[in-house]
């Protein structure tokens, strides 16, 4: 059985099962509707909450994954301007990492469920 490309369906946020189908209905760029996902894979029909609460854990992801923007923001300010005031950093740093919410919101619960939920890929013939 051919394995599938667990890291191009996870950048994309596609099923960990069938790799096809999408975990969210829209977009992560459309702000109002960022957070609602699919309750089963429009493609095999497999349910995204293993059981309840699962998501709860990927607050711990999405929380390294704000950790590392603001470690590079802080880098990165640091070195192109020569270490300025702490407000330098504070406003910045903040602004970028709200505007990352909600790919940031995504991208944790889609390395979530493709890590932690034990779902394997299974190609599916129709």
């Amino acid at each position: 059985m051919p394995k599938g490309n667990k890291l191009k369906a996870m950048l994309s946020g596609k099923c960990p099962k069938c790799e096809k189908g999408n975990i969210f209905i829209s977009k992560w760029w459309q702000i109002t509707e960022f957070s609602k996902m699919n309750k089963t894979c429009p493609n095999c029909h497999i349910n995204f909450e293993v059981e309840p609460g699962f998501f709860y854990g990927a607050m711990y992801m999405s929380y390294g994954f704000s950790l590392l923007i603001m470690i590079f923001g802080g880098v990165f300010i640091y070195n192109v301007f020569n270490d300025p005031p702490v407000l330098y950093y504070v406003i910045p740093i903040t602004l970028v990492s709200l505007l990352f919410t909600p790919w940031n919101f995504r991208i944790s619960r889609v390395f979530y469920l493709h890590l932690v939920s034990g779902i394997k890929f299974k190609k599916i013939v129709r």
